[in-house]
């Protein structure tokens, strides 16, 4: 039973209270024990299970092809770059070796400026996304509407997915769904297993006691705000959004996954997706497994607006709308969904503020894709933090972030910065970036990873 209310608190949720930090000593770094699936997030397995997640609980191939797309290397001493943050300055090995990062690589202009593999971790090894999950889930939704098998995402989910009719959602649009602005009550917090929530996932995932986790979609009802104006994290609405996805194309997300960008990508290994139970549906809020340079790549695709090399694999509108925040919904932008000055949240990415023109995708213990636009950095980190969603953890890893692309930036003769995101020869005006410290602290009542 303790297991699986630490499984449901943790995946869904984001936080774990009640355990001791693991310890990762040279025995566990040679051969980490992986624990079963109710035991995954408890910190003596999470090493091995964070590296070999498809091994304990049900998932689906995402099969790579075609020649393997190169990343030149243009390597860079990161780990002397060093950053403030809460009064005290650090530098990256520092936070690489505290945060238990497992894995972290940096791209710039397509190039490996740094990349480096701890704890018994190297480039075979496949990681777990957790929410990180979500934005790809969005781009399949961008894929679907391009394609036409969504004729829009501002449709009503429930026409693509009936059984959504008789659920809360049934006035939702797509928009709504990716953008966590359903407005249904859905209360992230698995503390207890009498709720709900809890008890969707116990029998949607674990217990198998409904035919699909789709089954308990139409159990939740109770509607707090209008469609479409208030953010509220919520892992079951990216969930449905796949739900959709899957409907409207008729293909497994991992099979679309697979054809519409992993063999186009130019990925070096196949990657895999959760599953709700052997057979069944990808959970589209959760738990892509991945090797570190392939995340990298799917970010490069993200940064250069879906283009891998000459093939635009899905619409450049569409990335630009899914990385910025909407003028038409600004409760989504940085100051609305938290205290002025931090995250936003659009299409399941977190949005910095706008002068960075960067947005994350962000998972539980410190899973993280970011994608710095005007530089044309892009950051991968994988880690096992103590905690899945500490806001000081979140707010460190972006200064780490911001500060390795300020050692990246274009310099001239003068060995001065180049205005940011142009070449020197562009000769455009600077814009100032605001130091992160302060900014990128998340508040703790807003749980921004699974």
């Amino acid at each position: 039973m303790r297991g699986i209310i630490v499984l449901i608190s943790c995946i869904l949720l984001g936080t774990l209270s009640g355990y001791a930090p693991g310890r990762l000593d040279a025995a566990a770094l040679a051969d980490p024990p992986l624990g079963t699936p109710l035991q995954v997030l408890l910190p003596e397995f999470r090493l091995g299970s964070f590296t070999h997640m498809a091994e304990i609980l049900p998932s689906r191939r995402v099969p790579r092809g075609g020649p393997v797309v190169a990343l030149p290397r243009d390597e860079h001493s990161i780990g002397d770059v060093t950053y403030r943050i809460f009064g005290k300055k650090h530098n990256v090995e520092e936070y690489l070796t505290n945060a238990k990062v497992m894995a972290y690589l940096v791209l710039k202009d397509g190039k490996v400026a740094y990349e480096s593999y701890r704890l018994g971790t190297d480039d075979n090894t496949a990681f777990v996304s957790w929410s990180v999950a979500k934005s790809f889930t969005s781009t399949l939704v961008g894929i679907a509407q391009a394609d036409g098998a969504i004729r829009s995402i501002d449709d009503r989910a429930a026409s693509y997915a009936p059984a959504l009719a008789s659920s809360g959602y049934a006035e939702n649009s797509i928009r709504d769904l990716i953008d966590m602005s359903s407005g249904v009550k859905f209360l992230e917090n698995y503390a207890a297993l009498d709720t709900l929530e809890a008890k969707a996932w116990i029998e949607g995932t674990v217990t198998h006691s409904v035919a699909s986790y789709t089954d308990t979609f139409a159990w939740f009802k109770e509607r707090i705000h209008p469609p479409g104006t208030t953010f509220y994290y919520a892992s079951i609405e990216p969930a449905i959004a796949a739900w959709v996805v899957q409907r409207a194309t008729g293909k497994h997300l991992s099979d679309l996954l697979s054809e519409r960008i992993w063999r186009k990508l130019g990925a070096e290994h196949d990657a895999s997706w959760l599953l709700d139970r052997p057979g069944g549906i990808e959970i589209g809020s959760c738990c892509i497994n991945a090797t570190l340079r392939d995340y990298g790549r799917f970010g490069l695709m993200i940064m250069n607006e879906g283009r891998v090399g000459k093939a635009q694999l899905l619409p450049a509108a569409w990335i630009r709308e899914a990385t910025r925040t909407s003028a038409t919904r600004p409760y989504l932008a940085p100051a609305a969904i938290h205290r002025a000055g931090r995250f936003g949240y659009h299409h399941n990415w977190w949005i910095w503020p706008e002068a960075d023109h960067a947005a994350s995708a962000l998972g539980a213990h410190g899973q993280q894709i970011m994608v710095d636009f005007d530089d044309r950095v892009v950051i991968v980190q994988t880690s096992v933090w103590d905690d899945a969603d500490n806001p000081r953890d979140v707010a460190e890893a972006a200064a780490v972030q911001e500060a390795i692309v300020a050692s990246l930036r274009d310099r001239g003769p003068d060995g001065k910065p180049a205005p940011r995101g142009r070449k020197l020869q562009a000769r455009a005006p600077a814009v100032r970036r605001v130091a992160p410290t302060v900014r990128l602290i998340i508040d703790q009542n807003v749980r921004s990873t699974k």
